[in-house]
């Protein structure tokens, strides 16, 4: 009979649960066009957004701008002073090695929206560029794609006024309870109140300086 070692077996690490608003995210971007996508990816703020990301990358559906814009957000200077294998199966907390091992699968080859200076930061670019060259052809363990460097084509994002984060009330307040940026007051009265006020705010503190 086989004993099983239970105390010194290697445990797989459980996926985190997604949240009620998250479920509702994904939900609402699987039925909305890429420029949403992309949109949302603009708003997030940092490594809790993750999971989100690599969600959108891991769709089959999943545009062009999206990936270049999550590769750059993966700080790929790290990757180029640190060169290693990548993974075979990358999780959230290494979105860089998603994007080259889906690329290199095939993902990513269609292009509808255009990668803008807030996707691919054009110094940023500049420096990844100049890191390469100090590489000789095939010494990095992976391989940057041409296009993730000179991203062209596409058409501006146009977000349909039903599905503006900051306009829509039911989205605002999803988007909001993510943590995703958004306007700090919600959309109508609330809003306007608050403009208001700080509008004031501004006015009397000129006044006193004056």
């Amino acid at each position: 009979m086989i004993s099983h070692d239970i105390t010194n077996a290697q445990r797989v690490p459980r996926k985190p649960r997604l949240s009620e608003s998250e479920i509702s995210l994904r939900r609402l971007l699987k039925s909305s066009p890429q420029d949403l996508w992309l949109e949302t990816l603009r708003r997030t703020r940092g490594p809790e957004h993750n999971g989100l990301v690599y969600w959108m990358l891991s769709q089959i559906e999943c545009d062009f701008a999206i990936a270049v814009h999550a590769f750059y957000r993966s700080d790929p200077a790290y990757y180029l002073d640190n060169p290693r294998p990548l993974p075979q199966r990358p999780g959230p907390t290494n979105l860089f090695a998603l994007v080259l091992l889906n690329w290199d699968t095939g993902s990513y080859r269609r292009q509808r929206l255009q990668v803008g200076p807030v996707d691919a930061e054009p110094r940023t670019v500049a420096r990844i560029r100049q890191k390469l060259m100090v590489y000789p052809t095939g010494a990095l363990p992976f391989r940057i794609p041409q296009q993730f460097l000179e991203p062209e084509g596409g058409s501006p994002v146009k977000v349909p006024p039903h599905l503006q984060p900051d306009d829509a009330p039911d989205l605002w307040s999803l988007y909001a309870e993510l943590g995703l940026a958004v306007d700090d007051a919600p959309p109508g009265i609330a809003r306007k109140i608050a403009r208001a006020k700080s509008f004031f705010q501004r006015f009397r503190l000129k006044g006193q300086q004056a």
